[in-house]
């Protein structure tokens, strides 16, 4: 495969959470309760899964739909790819920031929203430092107008430092729930699968010309159990029964495709590994140079 062929496959891929500035209208309205979706999940329980945060992204002429994660209570965190334009470099004018979701057609009433503009909106400097992408590094930071009040401390989730080969985590988001889906999905949903070894992963990617780099990404490699268009941004966590927690260990970059759509039931979605980086997340979101306390990193 061709370098330029190979940078297509990217592009359409980092192209998934990206719609139409209209369409965030016209979500189906459809009861989806304990269907499964997401790519062979389920519905969550309302109440589960609380630092979730609903991002709309604005563009010149179009917007974008992900998910994100409340890392601290002055940030969250999302791909590169949900705020940066991949074809032309450009960053998000703003973001719609949702808090508190779980329905989103019609959306819950007591969603808080947060408006966040300019410099406050940073993808990793490295994502497109080349004028090209670079999915090593498909991660941004949104920062909040104001430190999040005491009571909503509990949105705030745990980032994940130790390894996770072979272990099951689970997928959290409102996308689509077929590769061939025109909506997403109207509550929150989840599926669980395992992530894949280097070799798994490589021996998947490498023959489509894809340049997995198991050092700062993960992928998970069970079929029929994935992520799809509008889950971008979001996480992946780690369930801890010793201490009945989530921690998040991925963010949802990018999927396979076949003959230039989406393959989402096929597995194998890519996701950026977020103890790789560690020290950007902390210089970029920690009180010692932008406001906010770090986010926690959890061993559990």
């Amino acid at each position: 495969m061709s370098k330029s062929q190979v940078l297509y496959l990217f592009l359409v891929l980092a192209s998934a959470c990206l719609v139409n500035a209209n369409s965030v209208a016209d979500r189906s309205n459809a009861d989806d309760e304990g269907v499964d979706e997401i790519i062979g999940g389920t519905t969550v329980a309302r109440g589960q899964h609380q630092y979730m945060a609903f991002l709309t992204s604005f563009y010149a002429g179009a917007s974008g739909l992900c998910g994100g994660t409340v890392i601290s209570n002055r940030y969250v965190l999302t791909a590169a790819h949900c705020v940066q334009d991949h074809t032309t470099g450009e960053i998000a004018k703003k973001v719609e920031v949702r808090l508190k979701v779980y329905t989103v057609n019609p959306m819950d009433a007591g969603v808080k929203l947060i408006t966040v503009t300019g410099s406050n909106i940073k993808p990793h400097p490295e994502f497109m430092a080349s004028g090209e992408v670079n999915f090593n590094y498909d991660l941004a930071l949104i920062k909040l107008g104001a430190d999040l009040p005491t009571s909503d401390y509990y949105l705030i989730g745990k980032l994940y430092l130790a390894g996770v080969d072979q272990t099951t985590v689970t997928a959290v988001g409102w996308g689509y729930t077929s590769s061939t889906s025109t909506t997403v999905s109207s509550t929150l949903k989840q599926v669980s699968f395992r992530i894949g070894t280097n070799d798994e992963c490589k021996n998947f990617w490498d023959p489509r010309g894809g340049a997995y780099n198991h050092e700062f990404q993960l992928c998970g490699v069970v079929p029929g159990k994935s992520v799809c268009r509008g889950d971008s941004g979001g996480p992946i966590v780690r369930y801890s029964s010793g201490y009945q927690t989530y921690s998040q260990v991925g963010i949802n970059s990018f999927v396979p495709t076949s003959n230039g759509q989406a393959a989402c039931e096929m597995g194998y979605a890519v996701f950026t590994r977020v103890s790789a980086h560690r020290d950007w997340i902390h210089a970029n979101s920690c009180y010692q140079t932008s406001g906010g306390f770090c986010p926690t990193w959890s061993y559990a």
